[in-house]
């Protein structure tokens, strides 16, 4: 798929005596679908309250002004001035994004990968790495490889609708 495409989906859902179809952009119809269950399923809206479904889309748009991938999946931070535990983590976010889009086989970074993408010494990375992980921020994926947890997506999240020096990473 290249950039200019987007995914298309066509989704049917029953639910007792109502019936939801369409067809379209994964973006266009989501909001319809979670819309049809709230009104299908009234427990739903209570379940959304509290459920995490990471905004990736608006997740992606926030952190664009902080990192970017080339079309062969390569992830870079363009701000130099980000604390390594909010660099790191936007860099396991584009990551993952990176996998879900085909650019990248793995959701994973290595210590070498992230010391390269943010431009610290991996000592430094392997440092911050305990840090975050003990806050269950990210995970281990394998050996020497790292992943962001939803925990870490939720906290990036918010820590990109604060000020840049307004609070924790």
């Amino acid at each position: 798929m290249t950039e200019t495409q987007t995914l298309q989906a066509r989704i049917q859902i029953d639910v007792g005596e109502m019936h939801f179809e369409s067809a379209g952009s994964v973006d266009e119809i989501v909001p319809q679908v979670m819309e049809f269950l709230i009104h299908a399923v009234p427990s739903y809206e209570i379940a959304r309250k509290l459920i995490y479904f990471p905004d990736l889309a608006g997740l992606a748009d926030k952190v664009s002004e902080f990192a970017r991938m080339t079309t062969t999946g390569q992830l870079l931070l363009t701000s130099i001035n980000l604390p390594a535990e909010k660099a790191i983590t936007v860099l396991l976010f584009m990551a993952q994004l990176a996998n879900r889009m085909g650019k990248r086989q793995s959701d994973s970074l290595s210590i070498e990968e992230i010391s390269t993408g943010v431009g610290r010494a991996p000592k430094t990375i392997r440092n911050v790495l305990v840090q975050i992980q003990r806050l269950g921020l990210i995970d281990r994926a394998d050996r020497g490889r790292y992943r962001i947890t939803p925990k870490g997506l939720l906290q990036l999240e918010r820590s990109l609708t604060e000020p840049l020096n307004g609070g924790t990473s």
